[in-house]
């Protein structure tokens, strides 16, 4: 429901259709924002980057008590600590069918009438959204763009590490605190990759070149762990990282136990299920010309997710031709795709299939270990 919303609105700023609730300040070059939060972590969040302009949305689904539409209010403010601007979806009725959606934005035009914040209420389709009261524009400072720090994606980039290097590389951590990520991962390069005990997720020695250099590789498995909610911005092991070193060392990094709570952290933290939606729906879109073989589905799908303000216009300093490109095949590596053949994933003239099944199994079970 939240990425319907998220849809409709990208695409009123993106058609320039926003003038009923943005400001001049959220132009048609507006994009999913692509950056990590911590806390508080918005359900939706926009970026534009000719402006600079933030805004950070809570989506409230329909059914909740009274209680958990006024903690969205909290909710909203909080995020104009890190954005320009912040918002509220809500339903027009709680639960016990009270107005709350009236409720909300009388307190917003009567108590907070100077802060930059949206409330948009919906009844009974989540995409019929009506403007309760629109955006205003922020008087005082902006907050820096420090949240925005990471591989330029709104997901997390995830390379070559495997469920069995992750858990070696959680031990190291765990064991060195307080040490710094860059020691822990020159520990783990040294007596893992170097050493020629790194495994790949069949459980195979990872074979590395003998000029591979450790930054690159370093710095990306940092942005993933960071990214997916396993470690701090100072590189320490979080609550889910040690949560996940604990299964771990229960049952294995190979187990059903532990590949399901990393997923649900690939998932949910690391924002790879909203990938997935946006993938099938975009996708869905593509010719039929475009969906022959690999490559070009690839190349028309990246189009496409740039074209729609998705993910921002690949840097030409930049070596990869796409972003989408990693990700298939750790979603692969997780079991999330339905294999055309034992080797191949692609399905020509459809592109990705994926196991709902599992992709939902994944999440709800691994929300269970919480």
């Amino acid at each position: 429901m939240a990425l319907e919303v998220s849809s409709v609105l990208l695409g009123q700023l993106r058609s320039a259709k926003a003038t009923a609730w943005a400001t001049a300040r959220l132009t048609d070059k507006s994009i999913i924002w692509q950056g990590i939060a911590d806390w508080p972590r918005p359900d939706i969040a926009f970026e534009d980057p000719k402006s600079g302009a933030t805004l950070a949305l809570e989506f409230k689904p329909p059914n909740q008590t009274k209680r958990e539409y006024v903690t969205g209010l909290g909710q909203m403010i909080t995020y104009l600590n890190d954005f320009e601007f912040a918002g509220l979806v809500l339903p027009k009725k709680s639960s016990d069918g009270f107005a709350i959606a009236d409720h909300i934005s009388s307190i917003v035009k009567r108590d907070l009438p100077n802060l930059p914040i949206v409330v948009f209420s919906y009844d009974k389709r989540v995409a019929d959204l009506d403007v309760e009261r629109k955006l205003t524009d922020r008087i005082g400072p902006i907050p820096k763009r420090s949240a925005r720090k990471g591989r330029g994606t709104f997901w997390a980039y995830w390379r070559d590490l495997s469920s069995y290097d992750l858990f070696e590389l959680l031990k190291i951590i765990d064991a060195k605190s307080p040490s710094s990520f860059d020691k822990d991962f020159q520990d783990f390069w040294k007596n893992f990759v170097v050493a020629k005990k790194a495994r790949n997720w069949e459980g195979v020695i990872r074979r590395k070149r003998s000029k591979s250099k450790i930054t690159p590789e370093q710095r990306n498995t940092f942005y993933s762990l960071r990214h997916c909610g396993l470690v701090d911005t100072d590189g320490r092991l979080t609550l889910s990282g040690l949560e996940l070193l604990h299964v771990g060392k229960i049952y294995g990094p190979d187990s059903v136990a532990f590949m399901t709570l990393l997923t649900r952290r690939v998932l949910v933290e690391g924002r790879h299920l909203e990938l997935i939606l946006w993938t099938e729906k975009q996708s869905a879109e593509l010719a039929s010309k475009d969906k022959m073989n690999s490559d070009d589905y690839i190349s028309a799908l990246d189009a496409k997710l740039v074209d729609q303000g998705i993910i921002a216009p690949r840097l030409r300093s930049t070596g990869k031709q796409h972003f989408i490109r990693d990700e298939p095949k750790l979603w692969n590596k997780l079991g999330l795709m339905e294999k055309r053949t034992e080797s191949q994933y692609f399905h020509p003239e459809e592109g990705y299939r994926f196991d709902w099944r599992k992709i939902i199994s994944a999440v709800q079970e691994g929300d269970s270990f919480n």
